[in-house]
Parts: structure tokens; sequence; C-alpha cells
């Protein structure tokens, strides 16, 4: 991993070197079917977690099913309308809750100039329920794009296209709720997109409820009568 020291110079070159969306985004090949959700962020509008949250662009305005914030501090938003950690690190957080099991989570992240700690990104779950059951995986990771760039003065940098897929089908509890977490090693780092797919578990069709509860019913009344 690189990293990237830079002078003022170089700052006026990360912040006008615009990127938008991916150069190669590795999109699930279930991104889509019934029983997925697909949260896309690409225009900030809030840098820093005191000002707020970025909610999903391709979702409702505003979307309570995701949310996305930076607790890094000195971050600006920048003229691309990138999340730019102009003072410090990013520390990223974006979250998700949904109604039913979560079985599978594909994250796709478009960063450029100082690098994120790739080994550090992780998927953090809870059940839903107050004191209930929760944990943190690392996913697998997949390098799409990357690009060294030279920002002048001496000072490399990338864009960098990666993707993290989680597994979360071995989990005995309901994942309810989930986050992804990524830092970077450092500031003058941009964050111009991150994309979240969710494949949930299924749910058995209103008719197939209805058999199942009939079932228990009538299990009940064979116990009853022993």
């Amino acid at each position: 991993m690189l990293r990237l020291n830079l002078t003022a110079s170089a700052v006026i070159a990360i912040s006008t070197s615009a990127m938008a969306g991916y150069v190669v985004e590795e999109a699930p090949a279930w991104r889509g079917d019934s029983g997925t959700h697909l949260y896309q962020w690409e225009n900030f509008t809030s840098a820093s977690h005191e000002t707020g949250p970025n909610f999903p662009e391709n979702e409702p305005f505003p979307s309570g099913n995701a949310i996305l914030f930076n607790f890094g501090s000195g971050a600006v938003i920048s003229g691309e309308q990138n999340i730019y950690g102009y003072g410090g690190p990013l520390n990223i957080h974006a979250y998700a809750y949904t109604d039913i099991d979560t079985q599978d989570v594909v994250a796709n992240i478009s960063m450029h100039g100082t690098e994120i700690l790739y080994d550090q990104v992780m998927l953090v779950w809870r059940d839903g329920i107050e004191g209930g059951e929760e944990g943190a995986i690392f996913g697998a990771a997949s390098i799409n794009h990357w690009e060294e760039v030279d920002y002048g003065g001496g000072n490399i940098g990338a864009i960098a296209n990666v993707s993290y897929t989680f597994d979360l089908s071995g989990i005995s509890a309901d994942v309810l709720e989930i986050g992804i977490m990524l830092g970077t090693e450092g500031p003058h780092s941009s964050l111009d997109a991150l994309t979240l797919d969710i494949r949930l578990g299924s749910v058995p069709a209103p008719g197939a409820m209805a058999v199942l509860a009939l079932a228990g019913v009538v299990s009940g009344r064979r116990r009853r009568r022993r």
C-alpha cells in the first residue's frame, strides 16, 4: 500500500482531478433479483457525522433503509461531491436495515488519493433486538481497478475500485442490521462512490405460510388428544 504526504500544490491537484463513479464495479450476479436490495451513494452532501447522514441516491429521500456517515475529522465535500479527507483520514460507516435475515452483502468502493486500509474493511451485524446478538466479520476482497496517480511534487496516490463479499448465511441469528466500516491510511483521500448489494433469505409465500399455520394447528390438536 502506498502512503501519501501531500503538499499544498498536491492538495489542489487531487481536488481538481475528478472521478465519477466506478472505473470497474463488480456487481453480484443476483443484483436486481427478488429478495435483494441495492443502495448507491455517488454525490455526497455531508462530510461529517455531525452534519448528518448521506442517504442513498437511488432511494426516495430521505430513506431510512440505509445511511452513510464519515466519522473522520477535517473532511469536506469536494467540487465533485466526494467526501474528501482534507485534514485527516476518512472513517466511513455505511449502515443498512432489513426486516428479513440477511444472507449476503457485496460492497463496492471507489476511492482516489491516499488509499484505504484494504485489510481492515469489515462488516458489523446485529439481530435488531436490544441486548441481542451481534458480531463482526471480514470479507473476501477483490481489486477491480488500481491505477497509480502522480499528484505532483513526488506525491503518489491511486485510483482504486475494490469490492468486498460477505457471506452471512452461517450466522444462526437473523441479521437485520449491517454496517460496512472502512478507513484510510491518512489525509487526502477521497470517497467517490460506495454501493451496497444485499441478498435476503427467502420467506414462505402467502399460500405456504397458510399451510404451515394449518400444520401447526393440526399438530397442536394431535398433541392435546394424547
